[in-house]
C-alpha cells in the first residue's frame, strides 16, 4: 500500500526525536554510574554523531526524494527488521518522549515548599571578557545564546516534618558544581561568594562537590570558598569529578576551611543546640555509601550527596532533608521539554528542584559551574534556604511527588 510522502516526513521526524529519546536515556544512565571517562566520552560522542548524523545522511544519500526511502520501509521493501526497529523510534518519539514531557511539565509542587524567587544577576555587563579565563572551552564562551554568566541567586522556603522548634528559620546555603578549570575565570567565582555574602550570614553553609578539573586549580578553594560565611556548622563532600584529583587533598583543603568534611560516612553535629545527625554520600563514585546502623535514632537526618541519584537511598535510610547537584539542570534547556542531557540513571527525573516522597524532601541545584562552560536556559544557582515546621508537624507527608522506584 502506498504510503503518502506527508506521512513519510511525519514518521521520519517522529523517528528521530524518538532515536535522540533512546539514546540519551542510554547515555544518561550510563554517565550516573561508575564508568570510567575512557569509555564515557566515546559513547557520549557516538550517541550525538547517530542523533545528528542519521537524519543528515538520509538527506544526502537520498536525495532528492529523501521521503521515499521510508515510504518503501513501510511498504515492506526494507524487510521487516527494518519495519520493526522504525516502529519502535517512531513509538517513542510520537508516545513516549512526548507523554514524559507532559507529565514533567503537570507535575505538582511538593508540599514541602512553600515559595521559591530568584533573583538573576548577568556578569557580563559589568566584568565583559575578564570573566572568561583561560580553560581549554573558553571559545564556548562565544556561542550564540550562551548564558553562562548569568547566575540565579534562588531563595527557598521549606516545610520539613519533624523539624525542631530551635530550627524555625534555619538558614543553608548550597553550593555545588564549581568545576574550577579556568574558564569562568576565578573573577566570576568571586563575584559570585561576594553576592552570596551579601546575604545576611546563614547557620549552615552546604559544599555539595566537582570543585576541580585541573590539579593546578587546587589553589583557588582556599582563597575562593574560604570567604563563604556561616554561623553555626560547615558540610562538605565531594563529588564525581573531585575521584580523579587526589580526593584526600581535597578533602584536606575543605576542612582547613573550618567544614565538617562527611563524605561516605555521618557525623553527629549540633545546630542551633539541637543534636543531628549529618550524612554525606559521594556514591557511586566514591565507595562505600554510608553505613546508619550505628547512627543515633530519633535524631534529624540532614544528607548531603553529590548525585539525586541516591534520593531512594536518603528515602530507605530515612534522610528528612537531601540537598544535591551534578545534574547540572541539563545545562541546555529546550523550551517546552526542558532538560536533555542529564548524567543520572534517571535521566531528566531529578534534574533540578524541590522533590519529596515518603518523608524525605529533596533539593538539587543547578550548580555554579561547569567543566564545559555552555548554558542555555539554564543559569547557573546558587540557593539560599529557609527552613520551617511543617503545617502537618511531626507527621511525614508522604507525598509521592516523584515515581517508585522501578
Amino acid at each position: 500500500m502506498p504510503v503518502p510522502p506527508w506521512l513519510a516526513v511525519v514518521l521520519s521526524l517522529a523517528a528521530v526525536v524518538g532515536q535522540a529519546c533512546i539514546l540519551m536515556a542510554i547515555v544518561n544512565f550510563l554517565y550516573g554510574e561508575r564508568i570510567s571517562k575512557s569509555i564515557l566520552k566515546p559513547v557520549r560522542l557516538a550517541a550525538v554523531g547517530l542523533v545528528v548524523g542519521n537524519p543528515v545522511l538520509l538527506v544526502i544519500l537520498a536525495w532528492p526524494r529523501p521521503y521515499e526511502v521510508v515510504a518503501n520501509g513501510l511498504a515492506g521493501r526494507h524487510g521487516v527488521a527494518v519495519q520493526t526497529v522504525f516502529g519502535v523510534l517512531v513509538f517513542y518519539g510520537l508516545i513516549v518522549f512526548p507523554l514524559i514531557s507532559v507529565a514533567r511539565l503537570l507535575r505538582p509542587n511538593p508540599k514541602a515548599l512553600r515559595e521559591e524567587k530568584s533573583e538573576t544577576v548577568n556578569l557580563w555587563p559589568r566584568h565583559g571578557a575578564k570573566l572568561i579565563g583561560d580553560g581549554r572551552w573558553r571559545w564556548a564562551t562565544h556561542l550564540p545564546f550562551n548564558q553562562v554568566f548569568r547566575v540565579d541567586f534562588t531563595e527557598l522556603s521549606l516545610a520539613i516534618p519533624g523539624l525542631f522548634r530551635a530550627w524555625e528559620g534555619l538558614t543553608i546555603h548550597i553550593v555545588n558544581d564549581l568545576h574550577f578549570v579556568g574558564t569562568p575565570s576565578r573573577l566570576y567565582f568571586d563575584e559570585l561568594v561576594t553576592r552570596m555574602n551579601a546575604w545576611p550570614t546563614p547557620d549552615v553553609l552546604i559544599l555539595a562537590g566537582d570543585y576541580v578539573d585541573t590539579r593546578r586549580h587546587y589553589r583557588w578553594i582556599e582563597p575562593v570558598l574560604g570567604r563563604l560565611k556561616w554561623s553555626e556548622a560547615g558540610l562538605a563532600i565531594l563529588g564525581n569529578h573531585d575521584a580523579h584529583y587526589h580526593p584526600d587533598r581535597l578533602r584536606w583543603r575543605l576542612a582547613r576551611l573550618g567544614c565538617h568534611v562527611v563524605g561516605g560516612t555521618w557525623k553527629e553535629v549540633t545546630i542551633r543546640g539541637e543534636r543531628c545527625v549529618v550524612v554525606g554520600h559521594e556514591g557511586p563514585w566514591i565507595r562505600p555509601a554510608p553505613d546508619l546502623a550505628s547512627a543515633p535514632p530519633g535524631l534529624f537526618r540532614l544528607g548531603l550527596s553529590h548525585t539525586p541519584d541516591n534520593f531512594y537511598w536518603a528515602r530507605k535510610n530515612r534522610i528528612n532533608l537531601l540537598f544535591c547537584g551534578h545534574v547540572h539542570g541539563g545545562q541546555v534547556r529546550v523550551p517546552g521539554i526542558g532538560s536533555i542531557f542529564c548524567p543520572s540513571v534517571y535521566g531528566r527525573r531529578f534534574d533540578c528542584g524541590v522533590f519529596e516522597s515518603g518523608g524525605t524532601v529533596m533539593v538539587v541545584n543547578r550548580g555554579a559551574g561547569g567543566k564545559e562552560p555552555i548554558r542555555f536556559r539554564c543559569n547557573a544557582q546558587v540557593l539560599r534556604v529557609t527552613l520551617s515546621g511543617s503545617r502537618e508537624a511531626e507527621v511525614p507527608s508522604g507525598l509521592q511527588t516523584v515515581p517508585e522506584k522501578t
